[in-house]
């Protein structure tokens, strides 16, 4: 009987025991499990806030490519704005050009009927220059040369810028030498030599201021003035009927 209650014990306290190692091992399991839990937590956490934390970058970057593509949006809109105005521009000019070609083209017309019209009033004024010269050589030709000393004047005072000015006024002098007016005859030559020194009727008029002061008797005058004439026209023709005459 006693045995038996020991076996009692002896089962009742391995009972025990055995729920002591239980209990035991259920609290470890439980804190295990609270730990994974815990971590499972954690890392839900992290999760969590990593995924928050993408969806802000995320955000962050489509507002960036939505500003990027705005700029575009806005450069292109500007760049095609400068293109058309560049156009409008463009085409400005041409039509611009255009004008000025037709009033180039114009100008030029004009100034070519302007320049054949200066033309043919400068051939018409020449050929009236012409012809009063050739009036007045008539009337000098026939001996009424006052006429044609108040013919070469006018031509003279008139078309002071023509060749036959120059002609004019050498043949003022000639008209005094025909009319014996020799001292006339002398102011004209000399003023013919002044103003002409490269005159066609340079060499011919020392030769005649020559034959004026011998007119007037004076040989020292004339003998200076044929000097000069022997030493700037020794060739001319008039040199050569002077050195005979001297001979």
């Amino acid at each position: 009987m006693v045995k038996k209650r020991y076996g009692i014990l002896f089962v009742g306290a391995a009972l025990v025991v055995s729920g002591a190692g239980c209990s035991n091992i259920t609290m470890l399991r439980t804190q295990e499990l609270r730990a994974v839990q815990q971590r499972v937590d954690s890392l839900r956490t992290d999760l969590m806030t990593l995924q928050k934390t993408m969806y802000e970058e995320q955000k962050a970057q489509t507002e960036i490519v939505r500003l990027i593509r705005a700029d575009q949006q806005v450069r292109f809109g500007e760049l095609d704005r400068k293109v058309t105005q560049i156009a409008s521009n463009l085409s400005e000019s041409q039509s611009r050009l255009s004008k000025i070609d037709e009033q180039t083209a114009d100008f030029r017309k004009k100034l070519e009927a302007k320049l054949v019209s200066d033309s043919l009033s400068q051939n018409s004024r020449a050929a009236e220059i012409e012809k009063l010269f050739q009036i007045a050589m008539s009337d000098f030709n026939a001996g009424r040369y006052d006429i044609a000393i108040n013919g070469f004047k006018d031509l003279f005072s008139q078309f002071p810028d023509s060749p036959f000015a120059e002609e004019a006024e050498y043949w003022i002098a000639e008209c005094n030498y025909a009319k014996r007016a020799y001292n006339a005859a002398e102011m004209d030559y000399i003023s013919y030599i002044k103003k002409y020194p490269q005159g066609t009727k340079f060499c011919v008029a020392l030769y005649k201021l020559g034959l004026s002061y011998e007119k007037q008797k004076k040989a020292k005058s004339k003998t200076m003035v044929w000097k000069k004439a022997l030493e700037q026209c020794p060739d001319s023709p008039e040199i050569q009927v002077m050195r005979a005459q001297m001979k």
